[in-house]
């Protein structure tokens, strides 16, 4: 790759969208010599429903469209925490010769696919949905079977979980590949000794003045639910997401136990997210992507 393609260091999300991306946009740009953005433009939306079928179109976009704004920034370090980036545009970046953090951004697949379905972005079936979202019909995503029969909140719950095996690749890709890369959930970006880890992880400064503004940016965002937003615990959308589960073990049989020991450490009391089969599961126990 030409040097002078991508003059900036870049952080990337792999994150389903409604994960607290817009709040660690904001966290990221008070941090000094870092052009932090959530969805800026030239958006990675103008092309990703065509790049699922056309791989190709990636590499134009990012040569002469992207990566030119990304120059004229302010900034040693580029960040945007777009969820559309992980649809086809990283792999791009790593062939072509870049080596971007990643920010592995995550939130429990029900809370994901009630925040979609609640605003009627549904997979395959709604402007936005078709627009931003994975569609089953898509190449390289887990299949779903009988899913033009399905629920919209299935579809919803289907994103979550292709999300969640992307995160899960992505995040041993980084690894094999040494890129920087940190796991985190939306919760934990309140924690500062965990945006703290983030930080020094990809080598930004951490210090007092950085620790106040990430207190008062956490305190001027939108006041989260402690539990789920708006997202019922009933037994309805158990079997709704069981079906989901039973057509996605066909094809990944250890993808349900990987991602219900992610989030092992919620209590199933206090966040009955990945139905009955989460109350089984070890106290404390995880798995880190």
């Amino acid at each position: 790759m030409e040097p002078a393609l991508v003059n900036k260091e870049l952080i990337f999300t792999v994150t389903p969208g409604r994960s607290g991306s817009t709040y660690l946009a904001r966290l990221l740009e008070t941090i000094p010599d870092v052009s932090a953005h959530h969805e800026p433009s030239p958006n990675f939306a103008q092309v990703m429903r065509l790049v699922q079928t056309q791989p190709h179109i990636a590499y134009n976009y990012l040569t002469h469209y992207k990566f030119p704004a990304i120059n004229n920034l302010p900034g040693r370090v580029y960040a945007e925490t777009s969820h559309l980036a992980c649809k086809g545009f990283i792999v791009p970046m790593i062939r072509m010769g870049l080596r971007p953090s990643l920010v592995i951004l995550r939130r429990p697949p029900r809370e994901v696919a009630w925040s979609f379905f609640e605003r009627s972005t549904i997979p395959a079936r709604s402007t936005p949905g078709i627009q931003d979202l994975l569609d089953p019909r898509d190449l390289g995503v887990v299949p779903l079977m009988g899913w033009d029969k399905m629920s919209n909140y299935q579809l919803c719950f289907w994103y979550a979980l292709e999300i969640e095996r992307r995160q899960l690749e992505y995040a041993d890709l980084a690894y094999k590949l040494g890129l920087n890369v940190v796991d985190i959930t939306n919760r934990d970006l309140n924690d500062w000794p965990k945006f703290a880890h983030l930080l020094t992880t990809f080598n930004l400064p951490v210090s007092e003045e950085i620790q106040r503004s990430h207190a008062q940016v956490s305190s001027t965002r939108h006041k989260p639910n402690p539990s789920y937003q708006n997202c019922p615990d009933s037994s309805n959308l158990l079997e709704e997401e069981e079906a989901v589960w039973s057509s996605v073990s066909h094809f990944l049989p250890l993808l349900r136990t990987g991602i219900e020991h992610r989030y092992a450490d919620l209590k199933p009391s206090d966040h009955p997210i990945m139905g009955s089969a989460l109350s089984d599961l070890p106290t404390g126990s995880s798995h880190q992507a």
